[in-house]
């Protein structure tokens, strides 16, 4: 490189907020779903703003109008995300989005807009600061920074939350556009079981979703896994059917691998560590094969998986997967499908296909499960809500934000069933 003029300076890495401020600008573009991007987002801007909290906030279409719902986070407890959800004018951050400008307050809970979530612990973070993230007059939603010193922020400090909510704000245009903003879609599938439900969503994670929740009890949650099972067990192993008995049997044996529990206390008690386990038995049913050595099958490395992801979600936050909910993800495994019927999940529905196992489960429990049902990722989100119609003949239907009138229809469809 040429010799540069006296004055001129490249912020080469290393420099802690231009860093920040240039992996901000490459998450605003990054293909992954909005609420990774969204949380990634927020770690930046808690780093570069140095604050302890850093929520994002979109505006979705409800029942009863729009709300502002908890797609990001840093610095809550897990499973806020999708959880926390206010109307417009509702507490400082909807007052944030009504009135179309920052607001700030040095201590919140004495403030008479504030609004307190319960389980939340933001009473710990009192100093706010919000910022609407706004295109063509209209707020797509906010970004909220608090600290736990109660002091106001500066107006050098506001200035930089704007300049950083500008990302935010792209981030969430490119994912969900206009037309999106007011989203209610239906998809078609493949009845994998048939029934009716009606129900919140709530997201199957991958591990690479959970990101960094520090220590967890893995070795604990992977032992108390097969007694939450053990009731629908007991109540699959008394069925007439062979194939529902042999489904059931193999989730045991993949709840008993000795090898596997020597892997996970092995391996750091973290997402990361469990990744890696993941990893090691995706892997090997190409290595060995090359070798010329009997290999698990890819179905197999799936489920351990799947497995993984349970005993992370229970070690760091039970609540993920709740009764009731409407639950998508990507595939359907014998374990995915027993853990339904445990927790009486309304439906699954996944966008990949369902194994054998986790066919033969769900109908014989009379789980409500829908696969194969293209485009479900790209306009569902937790929190969502759901219906889920799947005739024993012909497609099933599963309509995203629902009109009421469809919502009934389902509920009627649902209580002459059961």
């Amino acid at each position: 490189m040429r010799a540069l003029p006296a004055g001129v300076q490249i912020h080469h890495a290393g420099d802690h907020s231009v860093d920040g401020v240039l992996r901000l600008i490459g998450l605003a573009s990054d293909p992954a779903p909005l609420e990774v991007a969204l949380t990634a987002m927020c770690r930046e801007i808690a780093a570069i703003a140095d604050v302890d909290v850093v929520s994002a906030y979109v505006r979705e279409p409800d029942d009863g109008g729009d709300r502002l719902v908890m797609r990001g986070n840093h610095g809550f407890p897990a499973g806020t995300i999708g959880a926390v959800r206010l109307n417009f004018g509702e507490g400082l951050t909807g007052l944030c989005a009504e009135c179309l400008r920052p607001v700030s307050v040095a201590v919140g809970p004495q403030d008479s807009h504030f609004k307190l979530v319960p389980g939340l612990g933001e009473e710990r973070f009192p100093a706010y600061l919000g910022v609407p993230l706004t295109t063509s007059g209209r707020a797509l939603g906010v970004l909220v920074l608090q600290r736990r010193a109660p002091e106001a922020f500066t107006a050098a400090e506001v200035t930089l939350a704007m300049a950083l909510a500008a990302p935010m704000m792209l981030a969430v245009e490119r994912r969900l556009g206009a037309a999106a903003l007011a989203r209610s879609v239906r998809l078609d599938g493949a009845t994998v079981a048939p029934g009716s439900a009606v129900g919140r969503v709530a997201m199957l994670p991958t591990l690479a979703s959970l990101g960094d929740r520090g220590s967890l009890d893995v070795v604990g949650a992977l032992a108390r896994l097969p007694a939450e099972l053990d009731r629908a067990m007991r109540r699959l192993r008394k069925h007439g059917d062979a194939d529902v008995r042999a489904a059931v049997h193999e989730v045991e044996l993949l709840l008993l691998d000795g090898r596997l529990h020597e892997r996970v206390a092995a391996a750091p008690p973290t997402v990361d560590g469990l990744a890696t386990v993941a990893r090691d038995y995706a892997r090997a049913p190409f290595k060995l094969a090359a070798a010329g050595r009997a290999a698990p099958t890819v179905a197999r490395a799936a489920e351990v998986e799947d497995l993984l992801v349970l005993v992370a979600t229970m070690a760091g936050d039970a609540g993920v997967l709740p009764p009731g909910g409407i639950w998508v993800g990507e595939r359907m495994s014998g374990l995915i499908a027993l853990v339904a019927c445990a927790r009486a999940a309304g439906a699954v529905v996944v966008e990949g296909d369902a194994s054998p196992a986790a066919t033969a489960i769900a109908r014989a429990d009379e789980l409500t499960a829908v696969a194969e049902a293209r485009g479900l990722h790209a306009w569902v989100r937790p929190g969502d809500r759901a219906t889920v119609d799947a005739p024993a003949d012909g497609a099933a239907e599963v309509r995203i934000n629902p009109a009421a009138v469809a919502v009934e229809h389902s509920r009627r469809r649902r209580d002459t069933s059961s």
